[in-house]
């Protein structure tokens, strides 16, 4: 679906593509036909791998510099799921293109208070910011997720359980492929706050410097979310350590008391008629009591010692 704005003296809404042509435009496609894709390959005089990568998804993060056009792919994010968003910048409009509806493009088509200054400044100042709040959607995102993987690193500390530990991996591959993402956007994003772009007027410049300072930030913290869910990891495989050295220091403990009464028992149950206190009356008790009074002491002694 295409979805036109124009600006007349007022914003106002269009249906042919090819008409609204030659004045203050932005067309966002949405779902993008073969059909749809061929008008605006007629209209705008679009390269053939142009109109290639806007049918296609999953096109790799880049910014290509065409004689009439600019053709940029980002990614974006939209409900924790990373979504490819192109972008258009030409002499005649500005082309935005995503599979499904995304909110912060929806207001703004159907906000003229803010969609007609934009469109008066020039069509690089509506990619401006088009760029600016599709950046800054990460930062609420990024701190969601380095607050659930401290969330993750205290549980692994207090409960570490086998189900944390996939939680863990969970959150390890959406950081990676924000880190992958964000690390990619900020080079090319790079590139457009340089003064080397002719559709990017020199009045714009700096305002693409500022969304590439948000890039570097969203960098900086996605490298960090990689960092934190790392220590979350390797907190998770530490207390899991700990605890088994627990259970085995228990477990030694254990073993090293009973061997002793394993070897008095079993002299003691060998059938011979003179062994040492048979005679003895009550000599079991006696062997009981001294192997009670052998445990004891051995328990003293591992206590005073702090291996137990």
């Amino acid at each position: 679906m295409l979805d036109i704005r124009y600006l007349e003296e007022t914003i106002k809404s269009g249906s042919d593509a090819k008409a609204c042509a030659g004045r203050p435009l932005w067309i966002d496609a949405t779902d993008i036909t073969d059909k749809e894709a061929a008008t605006l390959q007629e209209t705008f005089d679009l390269h053939p791998l142009t109109i290639e990568d806007l049918l296609n998804a999953r096109t790799r993060i880049k910014v290509e510099a065409f004689p009439q056009y600019l053709f940029c792919v980002f990614y974006i994010l939209r409900k924790e799921q990373l979504v490819e968003l192109d972008i258009i910048l030409h002499e005649k409009g500005a082309i935005s293109n995503h599979r499904g509806s995304v909110d912060s493009l929806s207001v703004l088509l159907a906000d003229p208070s803010r969609l007609e200054p934009l469109l008066r400044k020039g069509h690089d100042f509506l990619f401006h910011r088009i760029l600016d709040m599709e950046v800054d959607n990460f930062f609420p995102a990024l701190e969601a997720l380095e607050t659930a993987i401290e969330g993750l690193e205290d549980e692994a500390i207090s409960r570490p359980e086998p189900a944390l530990l996939s939680r863990i991996l969970e959150h390890k591959r959406r950081v990676v492929r924000i880190r992958k993402i964000t690390l990619a956007q900020r080079e090319k994003i790079s590139t457009l706050a340089k003064s080397e772009q002719p559709l990017i007027t020199k009045k714009a410049v700096p305002y693409f410097r500022d969304v590439y300072d948000h890039a570097i930030r969203v960098a900086d913290m996605a490298e960090s979310a990689r960092e934190a869910v790392a220590n979350a990891f390797d907190v998770y495989l530490s207390t899991i350590s700990n605890n088994m050295n627990e259970v085995m220091k228990v477990l030694s403990v254990i073993a090293t008391i009973a061997l002793p009464l394993t070897v008095i028992s079993g002299i003691y149950g060998t059938n011979f008629s003179n062994l040492p206190g048979a005679a003895i009356p009550n000599g079991f008790w006696v062997m009981l009591i001294g192997m009670v009074a052998m445990v004891v002491g051995m328990l003293l002694f591992f206590r005073k010692r702090g291996w137990f």
